[in-house]
């Protein structure tokens, strides 16, 4: 309809606005062609308040047996680019709000799900098309039985996404797909749908873990609540009435909103924070089942059928076995490899032979992006099946690699690639349509619906009988995983490989637990980021490779609360260097340590001053940091974030001279446009994205300039790959492309390129590093050089925003690299940065730009800074 209306004659666009308004109110009557109409069209539309809902989350009661939806809007929350927005989300920045957003969930109880939604007169949510499988599920589950509500509230992501699935299927949009691009296909579609928002996250994770008050919490490893708490807690429960406990309930809200610690109750000092509304939920929850379970027969428990494993989080219940496996075959490289290893690749290979005759259960690769972790775990598992092929007895198993839908094609290729035919022998995919292709016949839904296998691996099980199994290997990935896991733990593999095995880091998930049910005898896990937030991360992934060598949960959290380099050391040794008679666990190397022959990566800031008008808006942006609320801070620091990149997005005149950021990129573009070079460009902001292909287009003179984000399918990406690798081939002269930090982050190799521009970050420089190796690898025969430009305000000087964000960056970059350290978001990075952000005092006199760099630099303890012609910095 709005496509249309730009197009016709008057009379047309009445027509059009005619249609809209049936749309919004579908019991009106209304006609375009009289001028009695078109008045009332017009008193319509001056009243008229629209609001558009493209993702949905769902707030449960208490019991956490029904929920109500929530709707949101990418135009408030971002459209899922930017990392460091996902973990923030509130119910707080819902679409609607108070009486609208009751009268939303009314109607939707009542009539389903619906194109729009009248909330008040003039006031309507409009829902969009990419939306409408999700709310239609959500509205579909509301009326089944409480039971079925409460299994979907513990894993809404599962019939949301079959909702899309059909969806496409419906109208033919998986046509034609090869089965991984299908399943990215349906990731694409429904992941963006279903808004996990931290108060969700916190409810239906917490009345689990709730159970037993006394645990922790805190992913940090430090105790919320004092020793005593549990005893005095369940003893003042008993002298509440119902209504005192919801009355207390809504205190401790208000204390998280008014910022206050605690909350008094009886001789009992309750702590202000979500665990606590957690608390009396579950106790509001368990009188409930008491009132009623005299008179109704109980319903048996329903939710994803999972495997039931025993785990390690408060005592360890599960050990590994430890005992040395046999190997007459040599420890020599196989000769069906067909690429040279390095010598760093070889040490990683004789390091996993070494673990497997150990009888070590799993082992973790966590070198640095870029120095082949892939091709050494083929070299590994080449060996294995060269060893299986020569024995007569013991473990002859096919392999499984479990890896996220991005990298599947990259695992087919890299087979392909580094091994003589028939590579790791006949490729089994469990993704996609192949996965509904191996569906026993008459069977339909998830193994996690019933818990029953309901793929056809028969084939496979007698193979593993018949000791002919190593003849196989199976891909999959970790959502086919979760949901297939009573499928998959029927087969007895000989070696499981966890790519991007950090996927597995919250040891409570669904996903984590899917890990674990592996029946596998050598479990390898590949990540570049051993921690990203917590140390948690460190022990989720150790536990998925079946090592008990960390201990329980609950001592480990308590014994590494503390960020320090003493802590992090102990804990490297831990996992990095050897334990008596056993190899070291995990390897952990980086490229400036291991790959001598690689050419160097050299860094340069770009720093600009901030133009009029991109000071004023920075100014505008800092006023609400300032003013805001914690809940705001996020949001407050995003939007400073978003005008250090450009003040107005929206606008053409001057686009690139209104930005300092865009003036210093484009000045570096010349640079090495003069010199013929190739440059990837990571920018984070779809609309940033477009507008910057199009500037470039028309600066330069190039026919086409390619972008990958997570709107690129995967053909479409791996063609665009190829064709800017072609240029170490046929060299075209300057190329640039264009990539979405998220999307193109891992995976993809593209050393035809010897410049990295980051046009935006986020304070995360793991994921910072991940997109320079797509460049800076093994392969790379040139020096590559990662230009960081830079906004500078006159005013606050080495206060702005992009000074401080380079300081974190480089202080999270640093510690990682000495020792075990998180690089990824933090609560305290955005506390840090929030704090310093606040100050209001300006400077005056002297160079403020070139004072502002020498001040960061102090700062960092690094020499004074070098300026070379073009006002760019090398860092040290």
């Amino acid at each position: 309809m709005a496509d249309a209306f730009g197009k016709g004659n008057e009379a047309q666009h009445w027509e059009a606005l005619a249609r809209f308004r049936q749309t919004l109110d579908p019991g009106v009557s209304v006609t375009a062609s009289t001028p009695t109409a078109r008045v009332s069209m017009t008193d319509f539309l001056s009243n008229l308040e629209v609001r558009l809902a493209d993702r949905f989350s769902i707030t449960p009661n208490a019991a956490a047996d029904d929920f109500e939806v929530l709707p949101f809007s990418k135009r408030r929350i971002g459209d899922g680019s930017d990392p460091s927005l996902e973990e923030g989300i509130s119910e707080a920045d819902s679409e609607l709000a108070g009486q609208p957003l009751r009268e939303f969930q009314k109607r939707v109880r009542e009539r389903g799900a619906l194109p729009a939604y009248r909330l008040a007169r003039g006031s309507y949510l409009v829902i969009d098309r990419s939306a409408v499988p999700a709310l239609e599920t959500f509205a579909a589950v509301q009326k089944e039985p409480a039971a079925e509500r409460a299994a979907f509230i513990r894993n809404p992501r599962a019939r949301i996404t079959e909702a899309y699935e059909r969806a496409l299927h419906e109208h033919g949009k998986l046509e034609g797909l090869s089965p991984e691009a299908q399943e990215e296909a349906v990731e694409n579609a429904a992941g963006p749908a279903l808004v996990e928002t931290k108060e969700y996250s916190e409810r239906v994770i917490g009345v689990a873990v709730f159970k037993k008050p006394e645990s922790e919490f805190s992913s940090s490893g430090t105790t919320w609540l004092p020793e005593d708490f549990a005893r005095k807690w369940a003893e003042h429960v008993l002298r509440l009435s119902d209504q005192e406990l919801t009355d207390l309930r809504e205190r401790v809200q208000a204390a998280i909103a008014d910022q206050r610690p605690t909350v008094q109750t009886g001789d009992l000092e309750l702590p202000a924070r979500p665990e606590a509304v957690n608390l009396i939920d579950t106790a509001i929850a368990e009188r409930k089942h008491v009132a009623t379970e005299d008179d109704t027969s109980p319903e048996p428990d329903k939710g994803p059928v999972v495997l039931a494993t025993l785990d390690n989080f408060d005592e360890l219940r599960w050990q590994a076995d430890l005992r040395p496996r046999k190997a007459p075959m040599s420890v020599d490289l196989p000769s069906t490899i067909l690429t040279p290893l390095k010598e760093h690749q070889v040490e990683s290979f004789n390091w996993q032979v070494a673990a497997w005759r150990s009888g070590l259960p799993g082992i973790l690769n966590a070198d640095e992006q870029g120095l082949g972790k892939t091709l050494q775990t083929i070299a590994f598992l080449a060996w294995l099946k060269g060893h299986m092929a020569k024995v007569t007895s013991g473990e002859r198993g096919p392999v499984l690699v479990v890896a996220p839908t991005s990298l599947l094609q990259n695992w087919e290729q890299e087979v392909e690639r580094h091994l003589r035919k028939p590579g790791l022998g006949h490729l089994i995919r469990l993704y996609g349509s192949s996965t509904k292709g191996r569906k026993l016949s008459g069977v339909s839904g998830l193994d996690t619906d019933t818990g029953e296998a309901k793929l056809d691996l028969e084939f496979l099980r007698e193979a593993v009988a018949e000791g002919r199994a190593h003849r196989f290997w199976t891909l999959t990935t970790y959502t086919t995983l979760c949901n297939y896991q009573h499928s998959l733990q029927r087969i007895r593999f000989s070696a499981v490989v966890f790519d991007e095995i950090q996927t597995l880091k919250n040891p409570t998930s669904l996903r984590a637990n899917a890990g674990r049910s592996v029946n596998a005898d050598f479990r390898i896990g590949l990540t570049g980021t051993p921690i990203e937030n917590s140390v948690v991360d460190l022990w989720a992934v150790m536990d998925a490779l079946g090592s008990d060598a960390l201990g329980p949960l609950s001592q480990f959290r308590q014994r590494y609360a503390a960020f320090d380099k003493d802590n992090m050391a102990e804990l490297h040794g831990r996992v990095f260097k050897p334990a008596g008679a056993f190899p070291p666990l995990g390897l952990r190397r980086l490229k400036q340590d291991v790959a001598k022959d690689l050419e160097p990566k050299r860094r340069r800031l770009h720093p600009r001053l901030m133009p009029p008008k991109q000071e004023a808006h920075y100014e505008d942006a800092k006023l609400k940091l300032a003013t805001g609320g914690l809940g705001a801070a996020l949001k407050a620091l995003h939007h400073i974030r978003t005008v250090s990149v450009h003040p107005a997005i929206g606008e053409d005149d001057g686009f690139i001279e209104a930005s300092a950021r865009l003036r210093a990129t484009f000045d570096i573009l010349r640079e090495i446009a003069r010199r013929r070079e190739k440059v990837l460009v990571f920018i984070e902001h779809r609309q940033m994205q477009y507008r910057f292909i199009e500037l470039v287009r028309s600066e330069f003179g190039l026919d086409r300039v390619d972008l990958i984000n997570g709107d690129t399918p995967i053909p479409q990406r791996q063609a665009i790959v190829n064709r800017f690798q072609r240029h170490l081939e046929n060299d075209g002269g300057f190329d640039a492309l264009v990539l979405g930090p998220k999307a193109a982050g891992t995976g993809l190799t593209l050393t035809a390129a010897t410049h990295v521009i980051h046009l935006s970050r986020w304070w995360n420089p793991a994921v910072e590093e991940q997109c320079n190796d797509r460049t800076h690898r093994i392969g790379q025969t040139r020096p590559v050089t990662v230009h960081v430009p830079m906004a500078i305000h006159s005013g606050y000087r080495e206060q702005s925003f992009d000074c401080l964000l380079q300081s974190l960056m480089q202080r999270k970059l640093h510690l990682a690299q000495a020792a075990l350290w998180p690089m990824g978001d933090t609560s305290d990075d955005i506390g840090e940065l929030q704090k310093v952000l606040m100050a209001d005092e300006q400077q005056t006199g002297g160079d403020p730009l070139r004072s502002a760099i020498a001040a960061m630099f102090a700062r960092d303890q690094f020499p004074p800074p070098r300026f070379d012609q073009d006002g760019s910095v090398p860092l040290p």
